[in-house]
């Protein structure tokens, strides 16, 4: 058996709590900051309901620590993450962002983290569930530590995708996801907002300010990644909508720094001009702060 501890479950979170289960070697404790009884999925019309037991600590070293947190809830998690992850303990991150290995390496030694980039749309509906729209694409640095990470899953309810070059494939999920995502929390509409010409010049604006700072931090973007990411927007339900444009709706937190602040950080240190990242950047935060 492996021992198993999910960290945050969220909507994430409680997707891979959900998988994780389906393995009969798995062992699961379930890590969260108030206490929770049930998973509960929607997903191919299926409502799945899960009772757990969540805890706070952990009563045994754990093997494993898939941590679904989202980037400003780890600074009030340091205490709970020095506590769970023991000596031998292999750390999978799975959050937006990049340097991701960051906020782990002061509790382990660098080879047992794994970052981790999800593709998994799911959304809160009533009745406390995830509404999960598809099955997860979790995408890692190819190694041995990779391997033994995809041994925890059975294999038909994960796509696992070893990567040689994480860093760029972290970079343009990072470029994408944070371009649409703030123009569409900033207007405070889904993607119909890109019927006007204006919008989509300055969505191209930021997505080639996001593409110059991600080289400048040694990531390989191809010519043909701007086109093919101006063709997905072309081709994007008008009501589709994005994580940052959910949080703003129902008034929770802008994820800020893990996107276009990612940028923001790394183009300062670089000395990459970016105004129009750095206004949005303001923007958000202000919105933040209301």
């Amino acid at each position: 058996m492996k021992r198993i501890g999910v960290l945050g479950l969220g909507a994430i979170g409680s997707v891979i709590s959900r998988i994780l289960v389906a393995h009969p070697e798995n062992d699961i404790f379930y890590y969260t900051r108030t206490p929770k009884s049930k998973i509960k999925i929607l997903y191919q019309d299926e409502k799945i309901e899960i009772p757990i037991d969540s805890k706070k600590e952990r009563s045994e070293e754990l093997d494993w620590l898939i941590i679904c947190l989202k980037e400003y809830h780890f600074e009030a998690a340091k205490e709970q993450l020095a506590q769970l992850i023991g000596v031998h303990t292999k750390v999978v991150v799975i959050r937006n962002g990049i340097e991701l290995k960051a906020s782990i390496t002061p509790f382990t030694r660098d080879e047992n983290i794994l970052e981790c980039m999800i593709d998994c749309p799911t959304q809160p509906i009533e009745d406390n569930y995830y509404l999960q729209f598809s099955k997860p694409t979790l995408k890692v640095q190819k190694s041995e530590l990779a391997k033994r990470f995809r041994a925890l899953f059975t294999k038909n309810d994960v796509q696992i995708i070893e990567v040689l070059d994480y860093k760029t494939e972290n970079w343009k999920k990072l470029i994408e996801s944070s371009t649409l995502g703030s123009i569409l929390c900033l207007t405070g509409r889904t993607c119909s907002v890109f019927e006007n010409q204006e919008v989509v010049d300055l969505f191209k604006n930021l997505l080639r300010e996001g593409i110059e700072v991600a080289k400048s931090d040694g990531a390989i973007i191809e010519s043909s990644f701007e086109p093919e990411i101006l063709h997905k927007i072309a081709t994007y339900s008008k009501t589709k909508g994005s994580s940052m444009l959910s949080d703003r709706l129902i008034g929770n937190i802008i994820e800020v720094n893990a996107k276009n602040g990612a940028i923001e950080k790394i183009a300062l240190q670089n000395r990459i001009a970016t105004p129009i990242n750095d206004t949005i950047c303001k923007l958000l935060r202000q919105i933040n702060q209301n």
